[in-house]
């Protein structure tokens, strides 16, 4: 909890009854993606590169939440021109082909992406997002209706509409997100300094969508961007343990310079 009034949200909706409604929306999507042919094979390109970037990540990612050590994690890839990918309570990954194909991420920024959207699963910012909406929509019956309404790839492909793509992160939850995504990425081996290549890339890739661009969806302000690099002598220590060398010994990455040396934080 960060302040208060979030707790009295969270608790409209147990982490339970979300996070088992999360999977029974994620088994629909992909069920709905391979009926219209859009969702790719586990033996693909696409499918086995995430998978093997979220096995790195899951190591790092139970401290942050006591229940993410029970949750079945899974990842599925909609073949789709879109550029986004979010990570659903309990730790089921949905990534948009458009995010692989036409952003081009490398491994590197391809990691801190995906343990920045698992943060936000951690840290349960849908919740209390949900929590907050659903304050007002509770029926009489007291149930809560469908939260992210995802499922239905035939009527919409791309998931528009959702509640879940609609919902804009606020500021605190995306340096949240941003300081525990590149904690347990940098854990995993993955370079920090490709947190701003990669916010870079989307900003760019994404502002001109107003409504659900991935940027609009994760604000991405010159302050964000200077906080990120600013943490980065926390993160590069952690990253150099995990590949087996020190900080003096980094390459250069993307032409920001050499970094500097800090002592690994355990």
């Amino acid at each position: 909890m960060r302040y208060g009034g979030y707790l009295v949200f969270r608790n409209l909706i147990p982490s339970p009854m979300l996070e088992a409604q999360a999977a029974e929306e994620f088994n629909q999507i992909a069920y709905g993606a391979e009926h219209a042919n859009r969702l790719y094979g586990d033996t693909d390109a696409h499918v086995t590169r995430v998978r093997s970037i979220v096995d790195k990540l899951i190591p790092y990612s139970l401290k942050w939440n006591e229940r993410a050590k029970n949750w079945k994690w899974d990842v599925a890839v909609v073949r789709s021109t879109d550029i986004r990918m979010y990570c659903l309570p309990g730790g089921k990954i949905v990534v948009y082909g458009g995010l692989l194909d036409r952003a081009r991420l490398n491994d590197n920024e391809l990691g801190m992406l995906i343990g920045h959207e698992i943060a936000h699963a951690l840290r349960e910012h849908a919740r209390e997002r949900l929590g907050q909406l659903q304050a007002s929509q509770l029926d009489s019956s007291g149930t809560i209706p469908q939260l992210f309404g995802l499922a239905d790839l035939g009527a919409a492909p791309l998931g528009i509409g959702s509640r879940l793509l609609e919902m804009k992160y606020e500021n605190t939850d995306e340096t949240e997100a941003d300081v525990i995504g590149s904690d347990i990425a940098s854990r995993a081996g993955f370079d920090p300094r490709a947190a701003v290549t990669l916010w870079d890339k989307l900003a760019q890739a994404t502002r001109g969508n107003r409504e659900q661009g991935f940027i609009y969806v994760h604000p991405y302000t010159s302050a964000r961007r200077q906080d990120i690099v600013k943490r980065l002598p926390d993160m590069l220590p952690l990253y150099a343990k995990a590949i087996g060398k020190t900080v003096d010994t980094l390459p250069d990455y993307a032409g920001m310079g050499r970094p500097r040396r800090k002592p690994v934080r355990d």
